[in-house]
């Protein structure tokens, strides 16, 4: 009967051992987390196809994966884009910033490339789809390219890892030499115990350093949420049916560029401009008729990186088939209720030259990170 205790004892204290090696290799992070943007702007594909609350966006890129729903309706529609950042994801998505921090300035200005994709229906039950790329020309600001900000934290942090991890090497060392000799059981425990505590204990150090670096890059975001920015941006759109199960019955129907920038005014005051131009295209039933649209605006926000509100005018004219001259004034808001969700809301008034009621269009979006 002893025997057969101290057999599983053997084998329960050889499985512990197994599991607590394998958490200190597999489960313990080894860098601090990163801050990664100022705000959470709208894609550029929502943009193109006129969905955003505030049609002069506020400029500025994101580090990771978005989701962008939008919503001029109680309706349920598939109005949903996607973007990424894939320069960064494949070169500079590191677990330190060194590589990122030491690229040349045409690289980090590259990093900021991103591809939006994304699919509305309109007013007109018409189904339409779009892509976009965006890079940002010029930041004012940049998190992660401040070495300074995070030295001290980040040492402190590198000199409290190490300590723990030479303990949990030595542990683990020893659980080794120790073997499986029944004589050693009661020692063996004592080691497993002492060695799961120094790796919760090297889990707690790396949770405290995201806290850290998440207070520091909240305090630099408060500091500089209208930091200025330049955007430039290509995009194209097409109207699509569901024709056939395999096919979209994909038709172009325009392509559009702009460039979108900003400067911020004392802390609390973020200007925004917009200059963009189309070519549009609608396929009528003797051909395809051409148009082109010239758009400029400007943006005036108010607040801060949780909550700010702007108004905006837009001044667009078209040629061609559009024959579309009108101002449209707009107002509204972000509310960032967490680090990774934002809510925008907007309603836009349209108005002729003459400043004539054309139509009254209320917009709301959420953007949400994936992390």
């Amino acid at each position: 009967m002893k025997h057969r205790l101290a057999t599983l004892f053997l084998i329960a204290s050889f499985i512990v051992g197994v599991l607590t090696e394998s958490q200190g290799q597999d489960a313990v992070p080894t860098s601090p987390a990163k801050p990664l943007e100022f705000a959470i702007p709208v894609s550029a594909a929502f943009d193109l196809l006129g969905v955003n609350p505030s049609t002069v966006m506020k400029p500025g890129m994101i580090r990771d994966f978005k989701v962008d729903w939008s919503f001029q309706s109680w309706r349920l529609k598939p109005n949903i884009a996607i973007q990424a950042q894939p320069v960064w994801e494949l070169l500079y998505n590191r677990n330190d910033l060194l590589k990122y921090q030491g690229a040349s300035k045409f690289m980090k200005v590259l990093s900021t490339l991103d591809l939006s994709f994304g699919t509305i229906e309109d007013d007109l039950q018409n189904r339409r789809l779009a892509g976009a790329a965006k890079v940002t020309l010029f930041r004012e600001e940049d998190p992660l390219d401040v070495p300074e900000l995070y030295r001290q934290v980040t040492e402190e942090f590198y000199q409290q890892q190490q300590g723990t991890r030479e303990l949990i090497v030595a542990l683990q060392d020893t659980l080794k030499q120790l073997g499986n000799d029944p004589l050693y059981l009661l020692e063996r425990f004592q080691f497993q115990t002492q060695l799961t505590d120094a790796t919760r204990q090297l889990m707690q150090v790396e949770a405290d350093q995201k806290q850290r670096i998440a207070n520091i890059a909240a305090l630099y975001v408060r500091e500089h949420w209208n930091a200025s920015f330049v955007d430039v941006a290509v995009g194209r759109s097409y109207t699509y049916k569901n024709e056939t199960l395999d096919s979209l019955g994909l038709h172009e129907d325009g392509i559009g560029a702009w460039i979108n920038g900003s400067i911020g005014l004392g802390r609390k005051i973020m200007l925004s401009g917009l200059i963009r131009y189309a070519s549009l295209q609608t396929r009528k039933e003797f051909g395809i008729s051409n148009g082109k649209s010239y758009l400029t605006g400007l943006n005036l926000r108010y607040g801060s990186p949780k909550f700010n509100f702007f108004a905006e005018v837009l001044n667009q004219s078209s040629e061609g088939f559009l024959h579309t001259n009108r101002i449209t004034l707009a107002y509204g808001g972000d509310w960032r209720f967490s680090r990774n969700v934002m809510l925008s809301y907007g309603l836009r008034t349209v108005y002729t030259r003459n400043f004539q009621f054309k139509n009254l269009v209320p917009i709301a979006s959420i953007s949400c990170m994936m992390r």
